[in-house]
């Protein structure tokens, strides 16, 4: 998928951030109960000038909130580690950025309490609010109180977050297991030599989520490391397209490969590091078909299904099937189920795609989707059409496009089964093309220009190459051009689509063409066809089919790219014996679980309800949970600050102070104050410039200024934080 802007971020990775919870606890019996989600820890810690850190990330981590559950034998139907991606996109630049994120249950030592008086299990909510004591500074005169204090296990969902600009699904999800396998060896080297034996919190993993309030010398050691380890990581350049590849060393050459980063060039498909053709799979090639059809419509669809990973991948699969067009809609792979009114987003004028987990609609107790949406079940693989709306019935698509469309999908799809295989290396097509071409193959697998074998890469690239024919063939949007009138070139192209002419050009004149050829996409598509980013489109028009020419995948031309060294592990690391002992130690590490401590978990029944758990009970677990959807502040500070800001208008220099009333202005020869009511929109520019918009109530008229300020971007902050705050305490106070 191409990107309207042009802008490139040199950075390889933005953020790396941990998310879950400080103080977790499962409900009564090792039952599952659901927290808000935490930032726990964030690399690096100031944000990017031209990316801030969105602090609602943590709900795209989490969609469902955190949630904790009681011994790891209570959850032997939880899959021990998901990983899935996730979108931001700045709403005025329309630029994304990725989130690629791996969960996984991590144990934990939680603090088991009895009261006499009742006998429960449970901590209260006052008990939770504050940080866990360890169980060797227990006051012995609390025993008339509580008659029960007891170290017990609790699983809880932890996730390591990447987030990047750049789309290198499966190089990043790798980077984040290698990052998990880090601090996983360096929490049981420092274990092994007891850094930890007094407090179970005082550990690598309790540093790391914000667990502990002290770090002993020998845990600070091996911090030391794993942050060294990030932060390299985050220095990392990136790859320049068709020109250069980033060879990155993790690890030691003899413990894991270097891990290879490449772009292609204009010429070759856009990366797509991910099966494109899994919605083909998923939903069958007959009712995906009917899926892009409403997408080129520009209807709303949502799309839901308790799996994240296939949620996200098929969405961003068929917004990118959509080549040479482009969706100029919204798009949100995932929306979280817990993010304060993200449900009114389904309510946008605008065609959408928005992907929910299967529990959004559900927990939303108040809310129905519009009737004019399209809800895609990728759990069941049906359709539910809309009550109303100008589209209520999938229009057919023209014959015998559609027809040929199917058959070179099902074709694609059929090829990862071929016997004989096609291709089995496809190194060796460069080296003797004519043989490849020549290879003889029975009736039922007789050659054809979309079949390219069991390679699942090549299957991604036949799927695209068929969209494009698909788009390209008479009665679709074939020879656009000649109806298209251009207005202006400069400084942007604009043209004018002749529909009367075009429908008059096409055989058929069917409700599917008379639609498309009014949507955005089709008037962008001519506009950017003077001057096209990609020209893949055009090889494929000229017949080049061929994956090691128009592919994305590195394999295909990394070979004559110049390579870029960088190495995140450093020979002065202890990183690397870690790991060695902690993988020569994992058959006991899958003997029967311990705690932190050491010490296996023993009484009390378990639950094993989450092990059959359906979409009913989690959203009932949610509920009744305590779920704070307002994004919390993560590192809690007083509201507000004093910074120096020099005013753009008159060139004086001055302070700014944020309170909790609203924004104070002193200059040297004026002061000012904007109270909070006014204040309708902050933001930032480059060149480190605060923008204030402030509502004038005897004018009616909005007054922007700006201050130009090194702090530009914690001034913005500031500013939120306070609007965050009292838009929270006004909703608490407003009764129910």
């Amino acid at each position: 998928m191409f990107e309207l802007t042009k802008y490139f971020c040199p950075r390889l990775v933005d953020y790396i951030i941990v998310v879950g919870s400080r103080n977790p606890a499962a409900g009564a019996n090792g039952s599952r109960n659901a927290h808000s989600p935490e930032l726990l820890r964030r690399y690096p810690i100031d944000d990017h000038e031209d990316f801030p850190l969105p602090p609602d990330v943590v709900f795209f981590c989490q969609p469902e909130g955190c949630l904790s559950v009681g011994p790891r034998k209570a959850t032997a139907g939880v899959r021990e580690c998901t990983s899935f991606v996730f979108t931001l996109t700045e709403k005025d630049s329309a630029r994304v950025r990725y989130g690629m994120c791996v969960n996984f249950y991590r144990p934990v030592e939680r603090l088991r309490v009895s009261k006499s008086s009742s006998g429960s299990n449970i901590r209260s909510q006052s008990d939770r609010d504050q940080p866990p004591k360890s169980t060797s500074h227990l006051d012995p005169g609390d025993g008339a109180k509580r008659r029960l204090r007891k170290t017990r296990l609790c699983n809880t969902l932890t996730s390591l977050c990447l987030i990047s600009h750049h789309p290198f699904f499966t190089t990043f999800r790798e980077c984040l297991s290698t990052l998990r396998r880090v601090i996983d060896a360096c929490h049981y080297s420092s274990k092994k030599l007891g850094g930890h034996k007094q407090n179970p919190r005082e550990s690598v993993w309790g540093i790391i989520t914000g667990q502990a309030e002290s770090i002993p010398p020998l845990i600070m050691h091996e911090i030391r490391q794993v942050e060294m380890w990030i932060l390299r990581l985050l220095s990392a350049p990136v790859p320049v397209p068709g020109k250069s590849k980033l060879l990155l060393e993790v690890l030691p050459l003899e413990i894991q490969p270097p891990m290879l980063f490449a772009l292609p060039d204009h010429t070759r498909f856009s990366l797509v590091d991910f099966p494109l053709h899994l919605p083909l799979e998923l939903l069958g090639v007959d009712l995906c078909v009917q899926v892009l059809t409403l997408i080129m419509l520009e209807q709303k669809i949502v799309f839901q299904s308790r799996d994240y990973n296939a949620l996200t991948m098929s969405i961003l699969a068929l917004v990118n099937m959509l080549y040479p067009l482009y969706y100029m809609f919204p798009v949100i792979p995932l929306l979280p189920s817990c993010m304060q009114d993200a449900e009114q987003l389904l309510l946008a004028p605008t065609p959408y795609l928005i992907g929910v987990p299967a529990s959004f609609i559900p927990y939303k107790r108040n809310f129905r989707l519009p009737l004019d949406v399209w809800l895609v079940d990728l759990d069941s693989n049906k359709i539910d059409y809309p009550k109303a709306g100008d589209l209520v019935t999938i229009p057919p698509v023209p014959e015998p496009e559609q027809t040929l469309l199917k058959n070179h999908l099902k074709q694609a799809l059929a090829s990862m089964s071929m016997s004989p295989q096609p291709i089995k290396n496809l190194d060796q097509i460069a080296q003797d093309p004519v043989g490849w071409l020549q290879r003889e193959f029975p009736a039922s697998t007789a050659f054809n220009p979309f079949i390219y074998g069991n390679d699942i890469d090549s299957v991604d690239v036949a799927t695209r190459v068929a969209m494009v024919r698909f788009f390209n063939s008479p009665n679709i949007l074939g020879n656009l051009s000649e109806h298209m009138r251009t207005l202006r070139l400069y400084p942007r192209p604009v043209v004018a689509i002749q529909p009367h002419s075009f429908l008059y050009t096409r055989k058929i004149k069917s409700d599917f063409i008379i639609r498309l050829i009014s949507t955005q996409a089709v008037e962008y598509f001519g506009e950017w066809m003077l001057s096209p980013s990609n020209v893949t489109f055009h090889r494929i028009q000229t017949g080049v089919f061929d994956p090691s020419v128009i592919g994305d995948k590195p394999k295909w031309y990394s070979r004559s790219l110049r390579p870029i060294n960088f190495k995140v592990y450093d020979s002065a690391m202890t990183i690397e014996k870690a790991i060695l002992e902690f993988d020569s130690r994992k058959e006991d590490r899958d003997s029967p679980p311990t705690d932190e401590s050491g010490s296996e978990d023993s009484g009390g029944e378990v639950s094993t309800s989450s092990s059959t758990s359906s979409v009913a009970d989690l959203v009932l677990d949610m509920a009744n949970s305590h779920i704070d959807p307002v994004t919390p502040d993560m590192y809690p500070k007083e509201l507000g600050g004093e910074f120096p800001v020099q005013d753009l208008h008159s060139g004086e220099g001055g302070i700014l102070q944020v309170c909790m009333e609203g924004i104070g202005l002193t200059f040297a020869n004026a002061k000012m104050f904007i109270d909070l009511h006014r204040i309708r929109k902050c933001t930032t520019q480059r060149g480190n410039i605060f923008v204030l918009e402030e509502f004038d109530d005897k004018t009616k008229q909005i007054i922007e200024r700006k201050y130009k300020s090194t702090m530009a971007s914690q001034i913005c902050y500031a500013v939120l934080c306070v609007f965050s705050y009292v838009a929270a305490g006004q909703e608490q106070g407003a009764p129910s």
